[in-house]
């Protein structure tokens, strides 16, 4: 139950932080959300975060292109974001959630860095 809450509690903030003007706040997450994404993310979904990781060929599914998450659906980047670092994403049919829940391992302002940078860098 705390999971859920602080789940939902992560969500609400990061879903909220929609800032019309830039500040300097904001691009020290993003940066800091750059550094996160190339230690915890980048070996799968590449430094690019285009999906083509350094481990791609031992993968059983491609890793999503996280540069086009505003493009593939209704639900905004950050509850993507959160949806699957929760390892609870969606997956095409026939398809088994092969991303690992990384919640556990992250703290909350790490992952809403990683999805501040993931947002800024949406085609």
């Amino acid at each position: 139950m705390k999971k859920n809450i602080l789940f939902f509690a992560i969500a609400a903030g990061i879903i909220g932080s929609v800032n019309v003007f830039a500040n300097p706040d904001q691009d020290e997450s993003i940066n800091k959300g750059r550094e996160h994404f190339k230690i915890f993310c980048s070996n799968c979904h590449g430094v690019n975060a285009d999906g083509r990781g350094p481990l791609v060929e031992t993968l059983k599914i491609t890793p999503a292109d996280l540069t086009a998450l505003k493009q593939t659906g209704d639900a905004c980047v950050a509850e993507r974001v959160l949806k699957a670092v929760a390892g609870k994403h969606d997956v095409a049919a026939g398809q088994k959630k092969n991303m690992p829940n990384f919640s556990h391992n992250l703290e909350s302002i790490t992952i809403y860095e990683i999805t501040q940078y993931l947002k800024s860098i949406q085609k």
